[in-house]
């Protein structure tokens, strides 16, 4: 039950936080990553994570700057996370 409760606390903070939209990484993958979006996924409709699962079916083909900044992200939530618990 404590999981859960840790895990929506998470998510709540994680959603309204304005600093995690900003963050460093969010903004080097957008940069990083327009192009990739546009050329392969310009036809899907955002949300739900539907650009994601495109990004996802073409990650053989990204661009090498697109596939250095997603780790960035992943690794600013997990600070995220930890800062949250700790």
């Amino acid at each position: 039950m404590l999981k859960i409760v840790l895990a929506a606390g998470v998510l709540v903070s994680l959603s309204t936080s304005g600093a995690f939209a900003q963050s460093a990484a969010a903004k080097a993958v957008l940069t990083s990553c327009k192009p990739d979006i546009a050329r392969f996924c310009s036809a899907v409709l955002p949300g739900d994570g539907r650009i994601k699962g495109c990004m996802k079916q073409h990650l053989p083909e990204l661009s090498e700057g697109c596939k250095e900044a997603v780790p960035g992200v992943a690794q600013a939530i997990t600070a995220k996370i930890v800062s949250l618990v700790s």
